[in-house]
């Protein structure tokens, strides 16, 4: 298929999707009675043979699991069916890879397993990249798995690895809808994002991953265990499924289910199809305790003696169903959260440090309501943090996940009082104890579209008169490919400013519209003088 028919052929896939989505809403039938006619003699001059069938492939099952080498040498690989056929996204958008890409899948009771051949004419030249997790795989050559595990055109998984047998993975919500562009994202720019920017490449599951080098090209072996997935029930499944390479020397990325180079492959809804397997019906429990032992002497006093300090925690992960996942806490200690990057801040502005800690990055994009880093309505880390101090954290406990077609998400955190002796010997109370409640409810529709609402609260547990409440309800719809409407609005209410009053609300709306060509977008968003959301992100008021 040449580049000109395969461009053409998109567009029209796009509008016809346009036209059937607008037809669910009165407000576009305005654009149906302008563009079916149209519609109806493209959809005619499609040519003969041309197939716009979402691409499809299976797994095939094995019984015993395989020896993660890299190798991909196992007999079991050889019945597996072959997915190739990679075109590209760029530089010229649709045509054929300029290097052959093989992929296979198999799974067992545990695990899915994927195989990857990237071969390579002039293997001397493959770029090994950086060997951290998570490294950028815009500089090197990668190759990318999404999952859309409750196939909803939204939400994903990504795991990603390079030649230099990396690990990289994250989840995708939105489409990756305020992410940048190129395949793997997931640079210094989308770490500092956090799971406001659509995709939360903080998050780190529990998978492998191998890989391996010769003459041919390199390869890559992953098992991705069904207990590092969530999925709507166990049994025979239907995902949504895509694979990108990266060819770093020419600037080339290939994806496996096409994708117009104005989007990524997060673009979830353009995503092939994975059938012909079963899943199991699992439900996750890990517990992670931790002790601390601490000893403490004042040599510079007379008789001097020695003080203990022991303490006991630990973190637990439930899963209630396949698809609802329970946090639980107790003592909570962040000490193997990773270093925020540094910074220097030259405004008068607070800095954005997006959510680090473990308990708090699954599904973390289910919180994420408002204009990212402009004024989030729920921020993670103004939990168990106050002017710069770490603040104990008695208990808490986070349920997130899909009930049907509706996401929801409800976290409760008890936070202990801290106290600061100053510099007269006096103790200072640096932060009251303090519970946080979060409640988000919202319900994804097909075309990027849904609408949902969250309430966030914080409590002074020593006084009943000293709390905070955010009020916020939150809405997408989208047209086809290429436009779509966002929307907020939030209230306020804190006692001490004489309950809910004038000026404690913000709200925002914006419009995009982006095709191939053109990107266009359009957002206006206030701020009231007397908004005031305490567990979230508002680095200007008014």
């Amino acid at each position: 298929m040449s580049s000109v028919n395969w461009i053409a052929d998109r567009f029209r896939m796009i509008a016809l999707r346009g036209v059937r989505m607008c037809r669910k809403f009165q407000g576009c039938m305005m654009l149906v009675a302008l563009f079916s006619p149209w519609m109806l003699e493209a959809q005619e001059s499609l040519p003969r043979g041309q197939s716009t069938k979402v691409p499809q492939t299976e797994a095939a099952r094995i019984s015993t699991p395989l020896v993660l080498d890299g190798l991909l040498d196992e007999s079991a690989w050889e019945g597996a069916e072959v997915i190739d056929n990679f075109v590209q996204r760029e530089p010229n958008e649709g045509t054929p890879a300029s290097e052959r890409t093989e992929v296979k899948l198999l799974y067992d009771e545990e695990a899915l397993y994927v195989g990857a051949w990237m071969y390579d004419t002039d293997a001397a030249e493959i770029v090994l990249g950086e060997t951290r997790r998570d490294a950028p795989l815009q500089q090197t050559d990668a190759f990318v798995v999404v999952l859309d595990t409750y196939q909803d055109g939204q939400n994903a998984f990504v795991f990603g690895t390079t030649p230099a047998g990396i690990e990289y993975d994250g989840q995708v919500t939105n489409e990756g809808q305020r992410g940048g562009g190129g395949m793997g994202g997931g640079g210094t720019r989308r770490q500092q994002t956090g799971s406001g920017g659509g995709f939360n490449v903080n998050w780190d599951g529990s998978w492998q991953v191998m890989t391996s080098r010769n003459q041919g090209g390199w390869y890559a072996e992953f098992r991705i265990p069904f207990s590092t997935l969530r999925y709507g029930q166990g049994g025979e499944q239907e995902w949504g499924v895509n694979f990108g390479r990266t060819i770093r020397r020419r600037n080339e990325e290939s994806v496996w289910a096409p994708i117009p180079r104005q989007f990524n492959l997060y673009r979830v809804s353009l995503a092939g199809t994975l059938t012909g397997f079963e899943a199991p019906q699992k439900r996750v429990f890990t517990v992670s305790p931790y002790g601390l032992m601490g000893a403490f002497k004042d040599y510079t006093a007379t008789s001097p003696e020695t003080e203990g300090d022991l303490q006991f925690g630990g973190d637990a992960k439930i899963g209630l169903t396949q698809s609802l996942t329970l946090d639980l806490t107790v003592n909570t200690d962040f000490a193997q959260a990773e270093v925020d990057d540094q910074q220097i801040n030259l405004t008068r502005f607070p800095m954005f440090f997006p959510e680090k800690r473990g308990f708090f990055l699954e599904n973390a994009g289910t919180f994420s309501v408002g204009s990212g880093q402009a004024a989030d309505l729920f921020f993670s880390r103004k939990i168990g943090l106050a002017q710069g101090k770490v603040v104990p954290i008695q208990a808490g406990a986070r349920l997130t996940g899909k009930v049907g077609d509706v996401q929801v998400g409800f976290l409760n955190i008890q936070a202990d009082e801290l106290n600061e002796v100053g510099t007269n010997g006096q103790n200072t109370l640096v932060a009251p104890s303090t519970n946080f409640g979060v409640t988000r409810v919202f319900r994804e529709l097909g075309n990027r579209t849904r609408f949902g609402g969250i309430l966030v609260s914080k409590f002074n547990t020593a006084d009943t008169g000293d709390y905070n409440l955010t009020y916020g309800v939150d809405g997408r719809l989208g047209i086809g490919d290429a436009l779509t409407f966002d929307g907020w609005l939030s209230a306020t209410q804190t006692p001490e400013r004489g309950g809910l009053k004038e000026g404690e609300y913000a709200f925002s709306g914006s419009a995009s519209y982006q095709t191939r060509d053109w990107q266009n977008s359009i957002s206006y968003r206030e701020v009231g003088e007397e908004f005031n959301p305490e567990v979230g992100f508002l680095p200007r008021r008014a």
